[in-house]
């Protein structure tokens, strides 16, 4: 499944397009992190498990909210749900 800014926007709770710009910039980081966080070089967007939607909006959201006290366990959940993916080439 592809993510869309409409999902992530959903998931955020976010009903203005004022931010539309900056959620795609961070969706679109969020992304690059949660591949790296799979450490699979074959891997490619289109074949990111499923799980991997929820841990890229934990990973916008962690930048989004701007609480530097909450960014850390945005980023620990995304890495969780992650985790059990890693290198081990699952699509």
């Amino acid at each position: 499944m592809s993510l869309t800014l409409a999902d992530v926007k959903a998931s955020l709770r976010v009903t203005h397009s004022e931010d539309d710009a900056l959620l795609t910039r961070l969706q679109a980081s969020a992304t690059n992190e949660a591949m790296r966080m799979l450490d699979d070089s074959a891997m490619t967007v289109d074949a990111l498990p499923a799980v991997a939607d929820q841990a890229i909006v934990l990973l916008v959201q962690a930048d989004y909210d701007g609480d530097p006290e909450k960014r850390p366990a945005y980023r620990r959940a995304a890495e969780q749900l992650i985790y059990s993916y890693r290198s081990l080439g699952i699509k």
